[in-house]
């Protein structure tokens, strides 16, 4: 992930392998460590304004319910946990929506989509992909891994991976807020966009503004903004 702010201009990478964060500058320079111990660090996020760093850890063993999210200012400085462990079962790609204070990510075992607020509080699910099935999810078409999301157009987008190469992956969305009579298990909740996709991972994070969407031939397909229904 990029980071830029007045005066610096720097990325920030996760080693999964090795469970921290580290950052250097564009050019590979100056290479930190800036925070460790971090149980399988999977997505991340920069708050220019405030200058935070937010991160998911995925947990010891993705079959137990031991995912996080944490916080740390850019230095490593003052780390808190802001989702505590088993209030995320797999938290994987992590999106910030800093106007309106919230944070998204996919939970890929625990089958949904989640987000709260900045300090962690308010934690809810958005979209429940488990149909019934119970946690760790080990149906991987229903495994929730991408995420951004369009405040403009008043949508948010995760991709469902499926098996590798199988060509079962999916990119859906769904509005930011309920519509009346909807709840995050009704399948009116959420549409597909894009289907059989050869593994559905993750969505570029350089702008709060998702790519066009794709029609089955790939090319690029207009975005239909409703605000009361999922086109």
């Amino acid at each position: 992930m990029q980071a830029q702010k007045p005066g610096l201009v720097a990325y920030f990478v996760l080693e999964l392998s090795g469970n921290r964060v580290v950052s250097m500058n564009p050019d590979g320079s100056d290479w930190k460590i800036v925070v460790t111990d971090c149980h399988h660090p999977d997505g991340i996020v920069f708050d220019a304004e405030l200058g935070h760093i937010y991160w998911t850890n995925m947990g010891a063993n993705p079959k137990e319910n031991s995912g996080s999210i944490e916080r740390a200012d850019i230095d490593g400085q003052n780390r808190k946990t802001i989702i505590p462990e088993a209030g995320t079962f797999t938290p994987k790609q992590l999106h910030l929506d800093k106007e309106n204070g919230k944070l998204y990510w996919s939970d890929r075992e625990g089958m949904r989509v989640m987000r709260s607020n900045l300090d962690g509080s308010q934690i809810e699910t958005l979209v429940d992909t488990s149909n019934g099935d119970p946690r760790p999810g080990r149906d991987a078409v229903k495994w929730c891994v991408g995420i951004t999301v369009d405040g403009e157009g008043g949508k948010f987008y995760w991709t469902q991976k499926g098996l590798d190469n199988a060509g079962v992956g999916r990119i859906c969305r769904a509005n930011i807020e309920f519509p009346k009579g909807e709840n995050a298990t009704k399948p009116v909740r959420y549409r597909s966009t894009f289907r059989s996709l050869t593994g559905a991972n993750r969505f570029g994070t350089r702008s709060s503004e998702p790519g066009p969407l794709l029609d089955r031939s790939g090319k690029s397909a207009e975005r239909q903004r409703g605000k009361s229904r999922i086109n």
